[in-house]
């Protein structure tokens, strides 16, 4: 009796695990959501402006020559600034909240792609994904979700806490040269 018992409270256990692994992350699922959204958009409205392309092309020491491109997704809100206490309001302001990013460059032989999703609203980083090579020279993805301006769970290899600072880091500077561009287009 007492071993029927132990072996249904086992199959309790293994039941209710097998269900709670079956529900999907709310958070994760809702990243998911914005990113499809945002492919969704990109893809409709292209050619429609509310994008912007950067190519550069410099040497990387002992690799060679390199190309790098990126390309931002953004929309358009306009708004607009108060010049003083007692000045009127400049009606031609316009904010442009940066909503998906993609680059993509080669060091070497080897081409390297990278997304970074934003919240069009806070401009917080929400995801990330980016390729590297392993030890053999193949090509794999990881997956960075962020949640709270932290990162929330990585989908792919192990990333250390340097890789994961390096995708804040570079999502950031994207972030702030796409700020720099827009407001700067002549320079």
């Amino acid at each position: 009796m007492k071993g029927l018992r132990q072996i249904m409270l086992m199959g309790c256990a293994i039941i209710a695990l097998v269900a709670a692994a079956e529900q999907p992350d709310p958070i994760i699922s809702s990243i998911n959501e914005a990113y499809q959204q945002a492919k969704e958009s990109i893809k409709k409205n292209k050619g429609m402006g509310n994008e912007m392309v950067s190519t550069f092309d410099y040497t990387v020491r002992g690799e060679g020559k390199t190309t790098e491109k990126l390309h931002f997704f953004y929309n358009t809100v306009q708004g607009t600034y108060w010049l003083g206490e007692d000045d009127d309001s400049d009606p031609h302001f316009f904010y442009y909240p940066l909503y998906f990013v993609t680059r993509s460059y080669n060091i070497g032989k080897k081409k390297y792609y990278e997304e970074y999703l934003f919240d069009s609203s806070s401009q917080q980083l929400l995801f990330a994904l980016t390729q590297d090579y392993d030890e053999n020279g193949k090509c794999f993805d990881r997956r960075f979700y962020f949640h709270d301006g932290s990162i929330y769970h990585v989908i792919g290899p192990a990333a250390t806490s340097f890789m994961q600072d390096m995708v804040i880091y570079q999502a950031n500077d994207l972030r702030l040269a796409f700020d720099f561009l827009i407001r700067n287009p002549k320079e």
